[in-house]
């Protein structure tokens, strides 16, 4: 009993912390830590054992089977781009593309969040990314503040959760999947949601706004070609890992050569944004890898004191079925991404709710055992980036506020943000209802694979 409300307020400890504003990272560490001595007290373990923390940093790290290599490389891959000002070069090519159809500012908007999936990793810089180029012509053209607001945020959203986005990645870590499985399985479901999303806002603008584009600037023949290009360089990541071409890392790698000569195409390669972009990217690294380390001392010292062992003994209370299970998990993955980042979650919370996830066997009515695995995965990772739409707390509504005019306020975007969420809420259930939309695509890819696909 005393080492379950030990681990009782390790929970309360690490929520309080988060709110006052401390750094994750650190919370997660000193709650470890300071949970571990309080386990050596109750007699659970000893001193001696110390080295665990160790060995546990150490084997997540440098696990062969996971390439943390990688993760630098799409943060300083996401900063190339942003730094390159493509994404404002993007706005305007897609706006002169998609001009007949109702809404096509809007619509426009999310493509970007697709197009920049890489620097979606870090919700707040993709969506602020966003912002600075888009608000302005829609505000302009006619766009209500809701529409031009739930726009911006869900563009945002939208990248965290397709290739070669990083919360993928971590995903098919914690899970131990095949990250060329994971990026193949959130294809078609982000696909879905975006066509969803262009209909709705073609839909409801439809005849309610006067477009005028006779003061937009057409793009140059320079615009379309890096436009072309960051395509391209996004594209070829996820594509060449699917391919079997490339690892990870590789793949990675060559594409921050191609966002570098994006820059240098754009005339934007100097060194001291070159300078500025490294630094940022290294300080994002650095806060990344801190979490990474923080949440394998607070899941170990958790463990210890049978806090996993505690949360699925309360939820197996309720004594429900496996589809109301599901749909309870998924509801509190997407509560907590109200609280927590999504690296934590990911980190922290979900390691917790493994062996939950574990008994759900929900074989039968995906196919096969393993790719039950992905369509969960997938189920997760859909939940956790609607949880960043969801109001009041979503984190891409408050970004989108941050960086928008002052006639957009944040109940504006309140409520565009609502029938977006009820959006993704049903294309949950309709993935959850139908997980071939998750797994087909990666069950064709191996069936049609003479070799098998490279992590």
């Amino acid at each position: 009993m005393e080492t379950e409300f030990l681990a009782i307020v390790m929970l309360g400890i690490l929520a309080l912390g988060v709110f006052s504003g401390f750094p994750v990272a650190l919370v997660l560490t000193a709650t470890g830590f300071l949970a571990f001595v309080g386990a050596v007290w109750m007699g659970v373990t000893d001193f001696n054992h110390l080295g665990l923390i160790y060995l546990r940093v150490r084997g997540i790290l440098t696990n062969e089977g996971v390439q943390f290599t990688t993760v630098p490389l799409l943060i300083f891959l996401g900063l190339v781009l942003n730094a390159s000002g493509i994404s404002s070069t993007l706005f305007r090519t897609l706006g002169q593309a998609l001009r007949w159809l109702p809404g096509h500012y809007a619509i426009a908007t999310l493509l970007i969040g697709l197009i920049l999936a890489p620097a979606a990793g870090v919700i707040g810089a993709s969506v602020v990314t966003v912002a600075l180029v888009a608000y302005a012509p829609m505000l302009r053209a006619g766009y209500s503040a809701s529409v031009a607001g739930s726009a911006v945020a869900a563009s945002g959203a939208l990248g965290v959760v397709f290739p070669p986005a990083v919360l993928l990645f971590f995903v098919a870590n914690v899970f131990q999947l095949r990250i060329s499985l994971m990026y193949l399985a959130l294809v078609i479901p982000v696909l879905i949601l975006v066509y969803f999303f262009s209909v709705y806002f073609a839909v409801t603008l439809k005849g309610r706004i006067d477009i005028s584009l006779s003061d937009d600037v057409k793009p140059t023949l320079r615009d379309v070609v890096s436009s072309i290009m960051a395509i391209a360089v996004i594209a070829a990541i996820p594509l060449s890992i699917m391919g079997g071409i490339a690892t990870l890392s590789e793949a990675a790698g060559v594409g921050v050569f191609g966002a570098l000569l994006v820059m240098v195409v754009r005339g934007r390669m100097t060194f001291n944004r070159l300078n500025k972009t490294i630094v940022q990217a290294a300080s994002m690294t650095a806060m990344v890898f801190f979490i990474v380390v923080g949440a394998s001392i607070f899941s170990l010292s958790f463990n210890l004191l049978e806090g996993g062992q505690l949360l699925l003994a309360w939820i197996n209370g309720f004594d429900l079925g496996r589809w109301a299970t599901l749909g309870m998990l998924l509801g509190v993955i997407l509560v907590l991404g109200f609280v927590f980042d999504w690296i934590e979650i990911l980190l922290v919370f979900l390691p917790i709710f493994l062996p939950l996830f574990a008994q759900l066997d929900f074989s039968d009515h995906v196919g096969s055992e393993y790719f039950s695995q992905v369509w969960l995965a997938g189920l997760i990772a859909l939940a956790l980036q609607t949880s960043f739409l969801t109001p009041p707390f979503g984190y891409a509504l408050f970004f989108a506020k941050m960086a928008a005019p002052p006639s957009v306020n944040l109940a504006d975007i309140y409520r565009g943000a609502g029938p977006l969420v009820v959006i993704e809420v049903a294309l949950i259930a309709l993935l959850a209802w139908r997980p071939e939309l998750i797994t087909w695509l990666p069950q064709l890819v191996l069936l049609r694979s003479n070799s098998p696909l490279i992590n």
